[in-house]
């Protein structure tokens, strides 16, 4: 293969890659700051709000965890040199799970009271954790991964996945939202 060919097939996939790690990165932007509203949100004068809010980011946290575990880990889990990096992801994945569905358990129940807070903030600890060492450590060894990954594969896999799950799990909306925004 020519060097030419070579280098422009290596450009491509380096910025197939960008693209599929950006798309989790704006996944990940759009928690931290969901979490962030909900600090400034008082959950006994703003019930409605609080709720509207961890419904909204417990959906797009269930399509992002969906989302890399049903694509994104494994397919980069044999390109991969640590495998406990994905190991630990995939524990943290369900320890976030578990928030999520008390979250959701207490918000039927009609219980929106200082546990209920208190489990959103736990959550949120949880899935600020998850998202530092994945961008520090678990996308830094996919930098590293280069072409034993079909990155622009991936990418069209994992955002026609997407676009299911977001139908599936938030319906009523095409396009993640966080506080402050209005729906269209």
């Amino acid at each position: 293969m020519p060097t030419a060919e070579k280098t422009t097939r290596s450009t491509g996939a380096a910025a197939a890659r960008e693209q599929v790690l950006n798309m989790l990165k704006e996944d990940h932007k759009r928690a931290k700051k969901a979490f962030k509203d909900f600090e400034k949100l008082d959950a006994e004068k703003q019930p409605d709000e609080c709720k509207e809010l961890v419904e909204q980011t417990c959906g797009e946290l269930q399509v992002h965890t969906t989302l890399e575990e049903e694509i994104f880990y494994p397919a980069v889990r044999q390109a991969l040199k640590e495998q406990d990096l994905l190991d630990e992801a995939e524990v943290e994945h369900n320890s976030a799970k578990q928030l999520i569905e008390q979250l959701q358990t207490m918000q039927q129940g009609g219980q929106m009271d200082g546990k209920f807070a208190a489990t959103f903030t736990v959550l949120g600890e949880y899935v600020k954790h998850h998202i530092k060492e994945e961008e520090g450590e678990l996308f830094e060894q996919c930098e590293k991964a280069g072409n034993k990954v079909d990155w622009a594969a991936l990418g069209e896999q994992m955002a026609a996945r997407k676009a299911e799950l977001m139908e599936e799990l938030l319906p009523q909306q095409t396009a993640p939202l966080t506080a402050g925004q209005d729906e269209a």
